[in-house]
């Protein structure tokens, strides 16, 4: 594999998440209609929006991303405990925006650490473990109705398909991170299905239209997302945050067009959970078009710290993903 291809795929599909978010957070919970009658075609950083934001200022989306990319830098082979300490702090640092499923998931698991170390263990601290999160996890799924099908996984789950050099070690990591706070059938299916996609389309050396046709269409064979049924079977998805719809969104946006820009405007100015929808096809799309195809217009609204971390985590997953060759 060329190694500067590799690196453009994978800085590409990190930058995508974000400028994704920024792009779409002004345009949350906004219709097309709407956002069609106040601004027209949405294609700049512009701000505002019910969270206020700062022209290219994240959400969520992103802060959850590096939380969970940071967390596997630290212990790639069982990064659980890792990224929930991350989640925690983030949480504590009161973020403009936070997800119910992940709050309660979240707090949770805190909860359930910090009972245990007063009652019986001082020296395990306040840092729940692995059991702690899948506990919280399955806790707030009774308690929502088992209703944790949102997409506050999905959002989050680009960096294992760029990071492990093997597959099902990527989407096995995937799909354990997106239960520590959603434990639901599909949102599992759809982490697995997009940490497949992401893997793949970085691992492409021919990266042509037939390329991206063949690795989308085969992964999504026989599910729910096959792009012939989506095609056929479905009017225009809705971009709500149900993950089903969310994917949904995304691959619509990704599949329908021919450039990182044009995914992500369509992505952004379908409205509903517009960050989220555009954080998820900017993956993909990064993935795919590359970074050097992203317009720096986008880019460079993105405040300096998060461009570092993206960068540090960019050189982190390219090492990992390489070394098998340099062992070669």
């Amino acid at each position: 594999m060329n190694k500067d291809k590799l690196k453009n795929a994978i800085k590409g599909a990190l930058y995508g998440v974000a400028v994704g978010d920024a792009l779409g957070a002004p345009l949350e919970f906004m219709s097309a209609d709407q956002i069609k009658r106040r601004h027209g075609l949405v294609t700049e950083m512009i701000g505002g929006g019910w969270l206020s934001v700062k022209p290219g200022e994240i959400t969520d989306d992103t802060q959850m991303t590096l939380a969970v990319a940071e967390g596997i830098v630290a212990n790639p082979g069982n990064p659980i405990e890792e990224v929930g300490t991350r989640f925690i702090e983030w949480m504590r640092s009161g973020p403009k925006d936070i997800g119910g499923t992940c709050s309660a998931s979240i707090s949770r698991a805190a909860s359930i650490a910090a009972g245990r170390t007063s009652n019986k263990n001082p020296s395990a601290g306040d840092r729940p473990t692995e059991d702690d999160w899948y506990r919280a996890s399955k806790d707030t799924a009774i308690r929502n109705g088992n209703r944790s099908g949102g997409n506050g996984a999905l959002m989050r789950t680009v960096y294992p398909g760029l990071f492990y050099q093997r597959e099902l070690e990527a989407v096995e990591v995937a799909t354990a991170i997106a239960q520590m706070t959603h434990w639901d059938d599909e949102s599992n299916e759809a982490c697995e299905l997009y940490t497949d996609m992401i893997h793949l389309l970085t691992e492409a050396v021919y990266k042509q239209s037939e390329a991206r046709s063949r690795i989308i269409d085969e992964t999504l064979q026989g599910t729910k997302y096959q792009i012939d049924r989506l095609r056929h079977e479905k009017g225009d998805p809705e971009p709500t945050g149900y993950v089903v719809d969310s994917m949904e969104c995304a691959l619509a946006a990704f599949y329908s067009t021919n450039s990182f820009e044009d995914a992500i405007v369509e992505a952004a100015n379908m409205g509903g959970d517009a960050d989220t929808i555009a954080a998820i096809t900017g993956g993909l799309a990064g993935a795919y078009f590359g970074y050097d195809t992203i317009p720096e217009r986008w880019t460079k609204e993105l405040a300096p710290e998060v461009k570092e971390r993206l960068d540090r985590l960019t050189e982190a997953a390219l090492a990992n993903r390489t070394m098998e060759q340099r062992r070669d």
